[in-house]
This record gives structure tokens, sequence and C-alpha cells, in this order.
């Protein structure tokens, strides 16, 4: 796979025990168009927070990124959350950092790597995590430049271990 991979927009998929029960169903281009990330989400009838979940399907490979749109209470800030969840390899950590940066700069928001910390210290505006973590464009397999791309932070000594799914 030498070209960037399409993505796909899965919705109710379902999991039982760690296996999938239920394979969802992708989202067409008038659903794609009519989603956005930071709206307010209507409550659950229980009272929990409003939330949404997608799963992104990457073409050419079994890798993927969960991702989790959380409407927080106003005690809480009242903020919309998009919280991105690779599936942990050099593909899906590449796709879900590049998503999370996308979302943060189109929405005004901030990029906040807690979990992997690429940058030492973090940053958060996206335009600058896109300016020094940028590598030159190169050609090659997608999956060797996502390595590549995961590989300048030594601190993360080689994790994920692996490059993409089997």
């Amino acid at each position: 796979m030498d070209a960037t991979p399409e993505l796909s927009v899965v919705v109710d998929r379902r999991y039982e025990q760690g296996r999938r029960i239920a394979v969802g169903r992708r989202l067409g281009g008038v659903e794609l168009l009519s989603t956005s990330i930071g709206d307010p989400i209507t409550p659950e009838s229980n009272g929990s927070l409003g939330s949404i979940h997608y799963e992104i399907d990457i073409s050419g490979c079994n890798d993927g990124v969960w991702l989790m749109v959380i409407d927080h209470a106003p005690e809480a800030g009242g903020e919309v959350k998009a919280l991105f969840s690779p599936y942990r390899t050099c593909v899906g950590v590449v796709v879900a950092t590049a998503m999370a940066l996308a979302v943060a700069d189109l929405g005004g928001g901030e990029f906040i790597d807690e979990q992997i910390q690429m940058l030492r210290p973090g940053h958060t505006d996206p335009r600058h995590v896109v300016k020094v973590t940028r590598l030159p464009r190169d050609q090659g397999e997608f999956a060797t430049r996502c390595e590549r791309y995961l590989r300048q932070f030594p601190h993360l000594g080689d994790w994920p271990r692996d490059v993409s799914m089997p």
C-alpha cells in the first residue's frame, strides 16, 4: 500500500469479550457529510452523558481507530471531546494522531497527547505539533512511513512493536 489509505467510518459495531459480534454499518457519503464533531450530544435516557462511538477502518490493512465523542456535563466544563484510541500498531497510532490533529485544528481545539506523549513537554497547538514532527515527504509503503514517523521519538522505545496488524 503506497498511497495514503482510504478511511471508512463504521457505526453500530459490537464486541463481546473482545470478539466482534456485529460488523456494524459503514457510513455513506450523505451520512458523513451530515456528521460533525463538536455539536452538543443528547444525553442518554438514564442521565448518562451523551456520547457517540465510531470505528475507523483503514483500507489495505487490518488496523483501525476507535473514536468516542463525549459531551461533558456543564459542571465538568460542558466541552465536547473527541477521544481517539488506536489499535496499538504504528499504522493505528499515526492515523489516530493525524485524525486528532485534524479535528483539533479544524475545530479550534487542543491536541492533548496524554498517553503516548510523543513530544516532551506536551504541546497542545495542533499546528505546532505538525510543524515539529513532520518528516520529509517520502515514497514508500504507508505502513513503513507510519513506522518512520513514530521512530523519530526515541523515548517511545520502539513502541508500538508491531507496524501493522496481520
